[in-house]
């Protein structure tokens, strides 16, 4: 994945803007990306309209008024650090169909959102159910990379990355590297065996992969057995900040979503958690 379309500009990374309580960690975040990637930051905030509403109707809907409302604020704040960012609210019949018409519009080589689990404090628990299903839609539908930011914690100076031995890097390792920059992070590669297979070799595959990815030097890796990698995965994590979990191939199916071992480790971190998907098949 390049940073920007054929060396014409800086790339767009589209940031989903919907609650405030996910707004200051994506708006940091999303900083570290531009700089070391030379993004342009676009944030965005979808407003939905029902099928007997126009969507000319809806543009001019007191939702989109609140909506550009909260964008200006954030957009103020953002540009008074020095951020390159601009401001789009995109009405549409849903959240995902929003996100990927505004990516699609701008060119955008990847989409960020954030999920905060204090929404769900005054809800029935399906929230991040609903959001994980359009989010799912999204990685699913889109042509860009995607990034799904859980925040369980603040801050992010202890990182984790888990790495499996056929996982494609290419986005992860973008994460590394942009996050890795700062004199107050340190990041730890993670990878397990099963009981019983060779721990030198599985560390001889993995250094290589991570020498591959530029991101070899960045911070140590941990080598470990287990029969279950999920819970050795998610009880190391508990003494992390944040963990980068990346995909072991792109979203098919919505059942094979639900399923796959990085779902399942995203669901039972106690920490922070970017839940990465390629656009790109088969990209290392």
């Amino acid at each position: 994945m390049s940073a920007a379309r054929g060396g014409v500009g800086p790339a767009t990374l589209l940031v989903g803007i919907s609650n405030p309580a996910t707004v200051e960690e994506l708006v940091r975040l999303s900083a570290k990306l531009a700089e070391a990637g030379h993004w342009k930051i676009l944030l965005t905030h979808v407003v939905t309209v029902a099928n007997q509403i126009s969507l000319t109707t809806g543009r001019s809907s007191t939702e989109v008024v609140r909506a550009r409302d909260l964008l200006q604020e954030v957009l103020s704040r953002a540009e008074a650090t020095g951020m390159d960012v601009g401001a789009l609210v995109e009405v549409a019949r849903s959240v995902d169909e929003g996100l990927l018409a505004a990516a699609d519009s701008h060119h955008a080589e990847m989409i960020l959102v954030g999920y905060s689990e204090a929404e769900t404090e005054a809800d029935d628990g399906g929230t991040e159910e609903r959001f994980d299903r359009t989010m799912h839609r999204v990685a699913r539908k889109g042509t860009t990379d995607t990034v799904v930011a859980k925040f369980r914690r603040e801050g992010m100076g202890r990182i984790l990355v888990p790495v499996a031995a056929d996982a494609p890097l290419q986005v992860t390792g973008l994460l590394c590297r942009a996050l890795g920059r700062a004199a107050e992070t340190s990041l730890t590669f993670l990878h397990v065996v099963e009981s019983g297979a060779s721990m030198d070799e599985a560390r001889r595959r993995i250094e290589g992969r991570l020498e591959e990815r530029g991101v070899a030097s960045i911070g140590p890796l941990i080598v470990v057995a287990s029969q279950d990698p999920v819970e050795a995965i998610v009880e190391t994590a508990a003494e992390y900040d944040l963990m980068i979990v990346g995909p072991s191939r792109r979203p098919g199916l919505m059942k094979a979503i639900f399923s796959s071992r990085a779902q399942k480790i995203a669901e039972e971190a106690p920490t922070s958690v970017l839940l990465v998907w390629n656009r790109a098949v088969g990209a290392g």
